[in-house]
């Protein structure tokens, strides 16, 4: 059951991209594929959002216009370069074959998990399906043709489930580092995922035996996971103060010289770098000392107004779940500028309940950490189905902790595509909700410790 649940979903992801024409995720994202001596020259007059432009060139950078960005998508980008000829793409790097790579790796991730969940065959199956249908849906399918970095944290997420569900069970020195690799790949991608540290973390610790090397593992990866958030994070303060913090803000000027600027920059409350509006402030801006991540956070909690109005915006951002301004067409392929796909769009449809009500993400993390919670202290369960249930417990803890750094860190500015993993941990709440609900509803009738043999 697992292999073939396995080839089928490695052989939906592979129609869903390429049949009729392949779809993706525009942007240029050029820090990376730089690193590997790579550039895509976009066609004249197209910004990078309007068409996804797939193939990518050698070229030689210099100084500045390649700055270095360490990343774990550039192992997947590195694979795709191998696999470009080999699948018959022209250039250095077509992002359709790294499509290809990570549509076969979905395929995986649900044959792992029919084998790793508890429960019936059919219900194995069905629950793995339901995961399927999240790396399936418009809002994530066309990350795995994009030069972001967030196919790799998608797709080592889902390998992280399979490896966390495995250790749960039995905890074993092999269990534990091989749950220890997709956490590094997650961590690695982009800076903000370090949050996901101290929640992977709690995870590894939360074993029966084998805590020793758990806490090493921990150790190891909360060293690394930090090193790279502290030499990577790029803290955008523009974005966070004028285009968050001072956008639409009646107490601009004031609000200035809490965060220690000058109040005269009051004017250019809401403008981007990149409007005209924006020159006349602009020196005087760069030569001031800008604020802190640290600073910002402090701001935030003496003015809960401000940190409501910015939740709010979060909110927003995973309730919309799929960035709108990305298109998901190559250019040539008769679509308009921007256009998003739609193929398979059985969680974005869902959406719209919480598109109407943002704040109803927090009931579901809620009663998905709650039903996690009952599942794990049920004692008439096996230990292989309480792992559902610390799953359970998991997935909102990661939520979360990755939608707090994002709504500091970014604010308002592109909230949904920054949302990306919060948005994927949140639908994984559903299929496990309802496992976790079953799993309770079948056993209301608790056993005597005596009497339980799992």
């Amino acid at each position: 059951m697992a292999v073939f649940v396995g080839v089928v979903w490695a052989a939906i992801m592979q129609v869903r991209l390429f049949a009729g024409g392949h779809v993706g995720l525009a942007g240029s994202s050029e820090n990376m594929p730089c690193q590997l001596g790579l550039a895509n020259f976009r066609q004249a007059g197209l910004a990078g959002w309007e068409f996804v432009q797939p193939t990518w060139t050698s070229h030689t950078w210099t100084g500045e216009n390649c700055p270095p960005e360490l990343s774990t998508a550039l192992l997947a980008q590195a694979a795709g370069k191998w696999l470009t000829p080999l699948l018959g793409y022209p250039g250095a790097l077509d992002l359709r074959a790294l499509g290809v790579a990570f549509g076969l790796l979905v395929g995986v991730v649900c044959g792992l998990l029919v084998a790793v969940v508890p429960g019936r065959a059919a219900v194995r199956a069905a629950f793995a399906s339901a995961v399927g249908l999240v790396y399936a849906d418009a809002a994530f399918a066309g990350y795995l043709v994009s030069p972001h970095a967030e196919p790799v944290a998608l797709v080592a997420a889902g390998f992280l489930v399979v490896a966390l569900l495995l250790l749960w069970e039995r905890p074993t020195v092999p269990r534990i580092l091989g749950a220890v690799v997709p956490a590094l790949l997650v961590v690695g991608a982009r800076p903000e995922y370090v949050t996901f540290v101290p929640v992977i973390v709690f995870a590894l610790l939360w074993v029966r035996g084998r805590r020793v090397v758990a806490l090493m593992a921990a150790t190891w990866l909360a060293g690394l996971g930090i090193f790279h958030a502290v030499t990577e994070a790029r803290f955008d303060d523009h974005k966070v103060v004028f285009r968050t913090i001072l956008y639409d803000d009646p107490t601009a000027a004031a609000d200035l010289t809490s965060l220690g600027l000058d109040p005269q920059l009051a004017p250019a409350a809401g403008l981007s770098r990149h409007d005209e509006d924006w020159a006349p402030f602009a020196d005087e801006y760069h030569f001031t000392a800008h604020p802190t991540p640290l600073q910002v956070a402090g701001f935030y909690a003496a003015r809960p107004w401000h940190a409501i109005r910015t939740l709010g915006w979060g909110f927003q951002g995973v309730a919309a779940f799929s960035p709108d301004h990305l298109g998901s067409y190559p250019a040539g392929a008769g679509r308009t500028e921007g256009e998003r796909e739609h193929r398979i769009a059985v969680y974005s449809a869902l959406w719209e309940v919480f598109r109407g009500g943002p704040l109803l993400i927090l009931v579901l993390w809620a009663a998905t950490a709650g039903a996690g919670r009952l599942v794990v202290r049920r004692r008439s369960l096996t230990p292989a189905e309480k792992t559902v249930g610390r799953l359970a417990v998991f997935l909102p803890l990661a939520a979360t902790a990755q939608f707090a750094v994002v709504v500091l860190v970014h604010g308002r500015v592109e909230t949904v595509r920054h949302m990306a993993m919060t948005s994927w941990l949140t639908a994984l709440c559903v299929p496990v909700l309802a496992m976790a609900v079953a799993l309770v509803l079948t056993r209301l009738r608790p056993v005597p410790r005596w009497q339980h043999t799992g």
